[in-house]
Parts: structure tokens; sequence; C-alpha cells
């Protein structure tokens, strides 16, 4: 049953299934969790390479697709992830965001959880970063996200040979293009978190803002990994949606539904962190009007906007 309360939702409903940190270090610490589209052309090329780059991060990581859309289940089995039906949809066939968070937890038990969107490439210091958030032992709980940066990727990856994933991250280098901090495409959390949210609409805007601001209002610290997460993100037209960018995010009625849902759109809270992850470890952010970092993200968050009218 769904909280009342959009903030409160956030927190474990029960301490019950609570779980101390695995010794075996053989065992997964995290399980991604995804929810692709139907498979077929760039879309097919899309999701296949990012699928395959989590997966190549075994045994520290764990694969779970859900939804029952064209070909998921038989890319679960071809590339050897786990692979879950059920997951429940809104009015207009849009996947609902509680059902997969429920089904996720329902479905793993590793230590820590992760929402990633299934265009992402990830690499090694993905689950590196998650094991270093692990040890710091004054933090019982977190949550966790980063930027991600465009690029065109116009053929398959084979994640095994290690001479196209070096060209891979030069392309990504010398070529791609940083996000806003406002285009959250993976969230790391710990399992006793978000088991109750609110029914928002997949691939609609404000959800994700609601994810860090929630957090934020009941004191969980919310961690910046953009420093150390090299996250990819395969760039596409949005040829599968009914609406434009701008309808998508912004103005359609699903979009308008996520934010009432979370109480408002929260642009500037669910896009900021109190802290970040640096080469020497956990760093505290200071307050937006006086960090370099957020007046450095304000032409890409005008770019952004650009993009969404014109596109």
């Amino acid at each position: 049953m769904l909280d009342s309360n959009p903030q409160a939702a956030l927190m474990n409903d029960s301490g019950t299934e609570a779980r101390e940190l695995s010794a075996n270090q053989s065992l997964p610490a995290v399980t991604i969790f995804a929810l692709p589209k139907p498979f077929g052309g760039k879309t097919d090329l899309i999701q296949r390479n990012a699928i395959q780059s989590w997966a190549r991060l075994k045994p520290d990581v764990e694969v779970l697709l859900l939804g029952d859309e064209a070909g998921i289940k038989e890319t679960a089995e071809e590339l050897g992830v786990r692979h879950a039906s059920g997951l429940k949809s809104n009015e207009h066939g849009t996947p609902l965001l509680n059902s997969a968070f429920q089904l996720a937890h329902q479905e793993s038990t590793t230590d820590y959880l992760a929402y990633c969107n299934c265009d992402v490439i990830l690499t090694r210091d993905f689950p590196n970063s998650i094991k270093r958030l692990s040890d710091e032992a004054h933090f019982g709980q977190f949550v966790a996200f980063g930027q991600r940066t465009d690029l065109n990727v116009d053929r398959a990856i084979d994640f095994d040979q290690s001479i196209q994933v070096e060209r891979l991250l030069k392309e990504c280098q010398s070529e791609g293009v940083r996000s806003s901090n406002v285009c959250k495409e993976y969230f790391i959390f710990n399992r006793q978190l978000y088991k109750t949210i609110p029914p928002f609409a997949v691939g609609r805007g404000n959800w994700d803002n609601w994810m860090i601001h929630s957090a934020k209002q009941n004191r969980v610290p919310v961690i910046n990994l953009s420093k150390m997460v090299t996250a990819i993100h395969q760039s596409h037209d949005y040829s599968h949606a009914s609406l434009n960018r701008w309808g998508c995010y912004v103005s359609g009625a699903e979009a308008k539904e996520n934010r009432r849902l979370g109480g408002g759109s929260h642009i500037i809270s669910g896009s900021t962190a109190n802290w970040k992850l640096t080469r020497d470890g956990l760093k505290k952010e200071l307050p937006k009007l006086i960090n370099p970092s957020f007046w450095a993200d304000a032409p890409r968050f005008t770019r952004l906007v650009f993009d969404l009218l014109v596109r």
C-alpha cells in the first residue's frame, strides 16, 4: 500500500528485512534493475550495449530486467541476466515506478539496488565506487547519483574486448558532451530505502527530482558520483514516445501527474547533492550559492532547456 506522505515513503517501512553486509565478497553487492523498451532497430543496439556493459561487471553486479515488452525476456536469457515479469502500467500504458521498485526489492537480495536507464553504459568504476561508499562506516544509508556524458554510439560494443572498450572511453573523452545534473540516469541506494513510493510514470518528468529531494527531507545523505563514475548515455531520438521531449518531461499529462505526486518539481533540490565522492574520498559539498560546480552546471542546464523546447 502506498504511503500517503511522499516524503515518508522514502524510508524503510519495516526494519525486519535489513541485512548485514555480506562477508563473502564473491556475492554481488548491487542489483542494477532497469525497464527496457521493446527491442528492435536502434533501440536494440543501444539497450544491448548497456545491458552487456552491466553484465560484464559480474560478480560485483547482478542485473535484473523488468517488464514483458517484446524481446525483454529473450534478451535477458541470451545475455545471462535475470528477468522478472508482472510490471504494472498506468492507463496510458506507461510503466509505473512503484511497481518496478517493488519488483526489484522482491527479486533481489543484494545490499544495494541501482535503478538505471537502459541506454547507459557503465564501467568498472561503478561497482568500485559503491564499494568505497560501503566502506564509509559513518553512513548507515545513502542515495547516490551522477552526471551522464552524451555520446553517439553507432555500433555494437564487445565488452570482453579491451581494445573496443578503450576506444569507446577515448571517444567519450574527446566527443562526449557532459549533461546537466538534472539529467539523472541512475540512482544507487540501500535496499532498506524506497520500498514504498508514489506511482510515478517512468520516462516522464519530475519523479527523478523527487528521489533526491525526498532523501534530503529524510536526512539521508545524497552523494554525487560524477567525478568517479563514467556513465555514457547513448544518444537517441524520442520516436518511441507519442510526445516530444518537452511533453514527456514538462507539459504532458503524465509529467504533470508526476509533479503532483511528488509535491512539486524540486528542480534544484532534486539535482544537487550534499556530498561528493572524489579520489581522496567523500567530501562535503559547499552550499549552492558558493559552490563552483553548481554555477558551472548553469550553462548545461540552459542548453538542456533550449533542446527541450526545439526538439
